[in-house]
């Protein structure tokens, strides 16, 4: 792995090695529970906070956080998506879902549709390689962003008041204010995205944002998209 793959491995194991451990053997605990096998590669999120493998059929993904820090819009999301939005969003389809409390950590359990084809981009979000896409993959994708648009939601990334008190303070600059609000993916980047036929991965984070927000990825006319 070079310098800057390794910048780009933030989908990594925790650097704890008790926590690696913990992690796989509640990934094991849950196997248990949907009476699957779980043999395939291990697949980790961000920072260790979520692992994933493939279990024959299905692709079981575990994740944790401290019980009294959980992000409930996260921790819901993959199941909020998969009974919202329109079946003709191409994703993986959730099929059971376990979770529990252990010594104040909570764990979440989701077994999905597993999905043979590889992301476009693996370890990060940020491509590292070129990819040839054809028009018609563009096309599927801004179809299925246009269909997740119209979904309903009061799931909402940053709201008007959030953005009033802190880009002044933070950043230093004029606050903009933002007239037109769409349902998206929420984390749409070349990691959540197979190449043809295309499926969008990990919706857990789809919410309400910013119409601006996929402007570039959804302008691309189709071809070669070169790596930064």
């Amino acid at each position: 792995m070079t310098d800057s793959n390794a910048r780009q491995a933030v989908f990594a194991p925790p650097a704890q090695t008790s926590d690696q451990q913990r992690m796989r053997s509640r990934h094991q605990q849950a196997a248990r529970v949907f009476s699957v096998t779980a043999s395939g590669p291990e697949a980790w999120g961000w920072q260790g906070r979520t692992l994933g493998r493939r279990a024959g059929r299905w692709w079981l993904r575990l994740v944790s956080a401290p019980a009294d820090k959980r992000n409930a819009r996260l921790w819901e999301g993959t199941a909020a998506a998969d009974s919202a939005l329109p079946r003709s969003v191409p994703r993986p389809r959730l099929h059971d879902v376990t979770e529990w409390t252990e010594n104040a950590i909570a764990y979440r359990a989701e077994l999905s549709e597993y999905i043979a084809q590889s992301a476009l981009q693996s370890g990060g979000p940020v491509l590292t390689g070129d990819v040839d896409l054809p028009r018609s993959w563009w096309a599927d994708l801004r179809s299925a962003l246009a269909a997740t648009a119209t979904v309903p939601t009061d799931r909402q990334a940053v709201r008007q008041q959030w953005i009033d008190r802190n880009f002044t303070r933070f950043l230093g600059t004029p606050v903009p204010t933002i007239t037109s609000w769409t349902t998206g993916h929420g984390d749409l980047h070349w990691g959540n995205l197979t190449p043809e036929p295309l499926v969008i991965l990990d919706w857990e984070g789809w919410l309400r944002h910013e119409v601006a927000q996929y402007e570039r990825i959804t302008g691309e006319e189709g071809g070669r998209m070169p790596a930064p």
